[in-house]
Parts: C-alpha cells; structure tokens; sequence
C-alpha cells in the first residue's frame, strides 16, 4: 500500500526541449494523482459551462428537442383551458338553440337552422328548415285534448313537504300565530300520557331549564329544527344523537282556571324552525295524532 502511495504522490518531471540543441524551454513537476486532479478539476470545469449555457440560452432545446419549462407547461395547460370554455360555450349555444327552436314552434312556426362555424363566435344562418311529417304528428299530439302527450293533461307537481310524527298525543289547544309572535302550538294529553317524543331522527342541539320547566331543541336533517317547551323531566343531554319517537322528556301539570272541579292536565309547547324561521306545525305532523280543538 505504501509502494502504491508512493507511486502515485511521487512527482514527475514533464518539459519542453529544442530538438537541435536539447535545451530546455519548459519544465514541470507533477504526480500522478496531481494529474487526475486537474483533469477532473477541467472536466467539472466544462460542466458546469455547459450547464450555465443550458439554463440562459438555446441550447438545451438542440440537445433535448422534447424538454418542458414550467412556462411551456403553463401554456400547454392554459391552451386546454381555453378549449374546454369554447367547447362548453358551444354547449350551452346548442341548448339555447334547441329551447328557441321549442318555443318556436309551439308558437306554431317553424324554426331556422342556426349553425356553429368554425370560430369563436357563433353564427347564423337563416336557413329554412321545411316541416316534416314528424313534426306534424308531434305538433297535432302536443295540442290535442287527449292523449299521454297532450298539454291539458299536464298535471301540476305539488311540493312535497316532510312529514313528522307528533311529539305527543293528544289535542291542539292553541294554533300557530306567527303575527302575535305565537311560534308554537300547544298541545293537551287526553289520555293522561305525559311522554314527549322526538319528531325526527336529529342531535339534540339544547337540553337546559327555564323558569322551572325544562326546554329541549333537536336539530333535524334538512335544516329543521324542533323545540319542546314545558317539559317537568329532561331525559336527554345536549350533543346527544336521538332517534324518532325517542321518549326525550315528560310534560309537567298545570291546573286549568274557570273549572270548579280542578282537573290536571298535560301540556306541551312545541315549536318547528328551518333555516332560521317559523313553521307552523300542523302542516308537518302527523295530523291523526294532533288535531286542532276547534275542529
């Protein structure tokens, strides 16, 4: 190993002689590994050049015809973006196209062809589209006063609201009047059940007592919400997730006034919210397990 240190850490001597009288011009000592050195010293010299030539001229691009800079890319991807807007603008004119041509003729007149060129810009032309016996037999179906395609017998699609159960059963005894600021509607146990039920499926979003009663709010899919006021007992806790017709709480007694013989009954004051605003609940429940007193 020694003998291969020296070999290589050993200097020799490299000069420059005039042939006619052998005198030296040039001389130089260098090892061998000197040697090495230097030329991996030049060639990471030239890479370096040529990576610095690359990177600020055109060169890269005569070496590698097929190389991508991220401005290339950026315009590559900004080309398909402009051509999925043209080509949803070309949708959006044949649809228009398609409702004009409708409404034509249901006017009873007959269309023009209107053509997309091969332009940004959607053009026109007012060629006449002759009726066909197609269009004939749709029109006189369409108009007719019988038949699965006729206008009289389109049916009006009424909205369809959800429906829930009654948190208890009973009577109403006081109706939803939203412009005295009444959100809620009470209602009055017949058979002596004093069980309050979730309406819905929902979270329980208030479980806490005022003025000596208990208040409970559930939280239901859709934006809605239901309230029960009145409550002697509370049998869930806020953040707890109920299930419909859950028994969520018991309704206190309260002594009715102008009756002789003091009878007890069972009260509940129920409000329903969406989004934010009133719902009067007789639309929403079930309407055979509460009904309004005076009917």
């Amino acid at each position: 190993m020694r003998r291969f240190w020296n070999y290589i850490t050993d200097k020799r001597q490299i000069s420059m002689r005039d042939r006619a009288s052998d005198e030296v011009h040039w001389k130089m000592n260098i090892s061998p590994i000197g040697l090495w050195g230097g030329i991996l010293t030049l060639l990471l010299i030239i890479i370096v050049i040529l990576m610095l030539l690359m990177a600020h001229t055109s060169l890269l691009y005569t070496i590698f015809p097929s190389y991508r800079t991220q401005v290339d890319r950026m315009h590559d991807e900004m080309v398909a973006n402009v051509m999925r807007v043209d080509s949803l603008e070309r949708q959006i004119a044949m649809t228009i196209e398609y409702n004009e041509a409708v409404v034509t003729i249901m006017r009873g007149s007959t269309p023009t062809l209107k053509s997309s060129m091969a332009s940004d810009t959607i053009r026109y032309d007012k060629s006449l589209i002759l009726p066909t016996r197609a269009d004939t037999l749709l029109r006189a179906a369409i108009e007719s006063t019988t038949g699965d395609y006729s206008l009289t017998n389109t049916k009006t699609v009424k909205s369809v609201s959800a429906r829930f159960i009654s948190p208890m059963h009973g009577t109403i005894t006081r109706d939803f009047d939203a412009p005295d600021s009444d959100f809620d509607i009470v209602i009055m146990s017949l058979s002596g059940e004093n069980s309050v039920v979730a309406i819905a499926d929902g979270t329980v979003m208030r479980s806490e007592m005022i003025n000596g009663y208990y208040t409970i709010s559930i939280h239901h899919a859709d934006g809605y919400v239901s309230t029960y006021k009145g409550l002697g007992e509370a049998l869930v806790r806020r953040g707890q997730r109920v299930n419909s017709n859950a028994v969520i709480g018991r309704v206190g007694t309260t002594t009715e006034a102008g009756n002789s013989e003091a009878t007890a009954s069972y009260m509940l004051a129920f409000e329903l919210w969406r989004d934010g605003s009133p719902l009067n609940p007789t639309a929403y429940i079930d309407i055979e397990k509460a009904t309004v007193g005076n009917e």
